[in-house]
């Protein structure tokens, strides 16, 4: 991709092939009913994985208009231990999403030294769960499948700053994720959680040489109570990371994933949610492909590929990505 020169080379060049930020989808939605799934319904409001390339690299100065698609297929649902969760008769989640986000950073613009970005992101997403809850001989399974499709919980990033100095660069910020998304309690798919979550975010992006570059992001989201159900997610924890080889000016290979935690329990009434807090957690590894057509437009491609999960599906996950700026 070649060097990068500081400040003057962000402005002047679009971000080394297909930066993308962050972005809200609605990840796995299942019925809040069903048992051991780490926050209510073994979901997130925030798109775990999404933002592992150059994370720290902020978008140029103007207008970007980015096209987040995110497929999701899990067919098991994992329990405390980490086995097939018993509970269940039969798991598969099927989960689509497209995400256009709008960032505007602006020009000229300084604040603590750094650049500023304003961004919202408008979720629309399809999800499928075929599901089925194990009961007592002679009752047969008790089915919890369903779909829906929709808008889904819309994210605000009102200030996320930029850093950036010869070959390392910064951003940071906090998102809400908003109550948009269609929400009912008697349905047993939900695309949207029904609470709102506040989340801070640190990213950083290193270029150790033209050749390689090293990007990780921190974030840590905080749940409100869903007020329909009494049903206060704990608190999450994601670490997402990227490493990438400049093929060519253009072309660029890499290796990517992520780690998910949630670290306080779930708790309903003011009880842990049985008994142990339903804490969710999971890894992912997986490929990626970026390649900039021109300064102005990109495209990435993918995959994530789950294990280690706790208290939640574990599954793949392919992501395509394009980028437009003005």
């Amino acid at each position: 991709m070649g060097s990068i020169d500081g400040t003057k080379a962000w402005r002047t060049r679009a971000p080394l092939p297909v930066r993308f930020g962050r972005l809200a989808l609605v990840a796995a939605c299942a019925a809040a009913s069903v048992p051991a799934r780490a926050t209510e319904g073994g979901g997130n409001s925030y798109p775990i994985g999404v933002d592992n390339l150059y994370s720290g690299l902020m978008l140029p100065e103007g207008a970007n208009w980015l096209l987040f698609y995110q497929h999701y297929d899990a067919g098991s649902s994992r329990d405390n231990a980490g086995h097939d969760n018993p509970r269940l008769a039969s798991f598969h989640l099927r989960l689509d999403a497209l995400a256009p986000r709008l960032s505007y950073v602006w020009p000229g613009v300084r604040l603590l030294g750094a650049n500023l970005e304003t961004r919202v992101v408008v979720p629309i997403v399809s999800a499928n769960l075929d599901m089925s809850v194990a009961r007592p001989a002679p009752l047969p399974p008790l089915d919890k499948g369903g779909n829906k499709t929709g808008l889904a919980d819309m994210t605000l990033a009102p200030v996320m700053l930029g850093w950036h100095s010869g070959s390392f660069h910064q951003t940071a910020g906090i998102e809400f994720h908003l109550k948009t998304g269609a929400y009912d309690v008697h349905d047993p798919v939900n695309i949207g959680r029904n609470y709102y979550q506040i989340a801070p975010s640190y990213a950083f992006t290193w270029f150790p040489t033209h050749k390689v570059d090293i990007s990780a992001r921190f974030r840590y989201g905080f749940n409100t109570r869903n007020q329909a159900t009494r049903y206060q997610s704990g608190d999450e924890a994601t670490i997402e990371f990227s490493a990438g080889y400049h093929v060519t000016p253009r072309l660029t290979l890499g290796l990517n994933g992520y780690y998910y935690v949630q670290t306080t329990d779930d708790t309903q009434d003011g009880l842990r949610v049985n008994g142990n807090g339903n804490r969710g957690r999971v890894t992912a590894l997986g490929p990626d492909i970026c390649f900039q057509f021109t300064d102005k437009i990109s495209f990435s491609l993918k995959g994530q590929f789950e294990f280690g999960a706790r208290n939640r599906p574990e599954g793949n996950r392919i992501w395509a990505m394009g980028r437009l700026s003005f």
